[in-house]
């Protein structure tokens, strides 16, 4: 439109009605009739460009990192610790009923 904004680098997550998640970012936008060059911040729905940008590249390390620590199933199998002789197991998530 009036000029190409440059983001910010800062990111949201918001839900549309029908359950979708949508990335916001910020970005600095020129003023219309500006004449000392001034900006305003502004959030919209990101692009597929917007993610190659470098401001960005924290979102997608970020990415990187946790789908790392969610994707070890092994490791965690053995941070559970061994049962006892006539210990009884309880799957995670479900009270023991008594």
């Amino acid at each position: 439109m009036f000029g190409a904004g440059k983001l910010t680098g800062r990111f949201w997550f918001r839900r549309t009605w029908t359950g979708k998640l949508v990335l916001l970012v910020e970005e600095e936008k020129p003023r219309w009739f500006s004449r000392k060059h001034l900006t305003k911040l502004r959030w919209r729905d990101a692009r597929l460009l917007d993610l190659a940008e470098a401001p960005m590249r924290t979102l997608m390390t970020l990415e990187r990192t946790y789908r790392a620590e969610y994707g070890s199933g092994p490791a965690l199998q053995a941070a559970v610790p061994s049962l006892g002789r006539g210990a009884i197991a309880t799957p995670i998530g479900r009270a023991a009923s008594a």
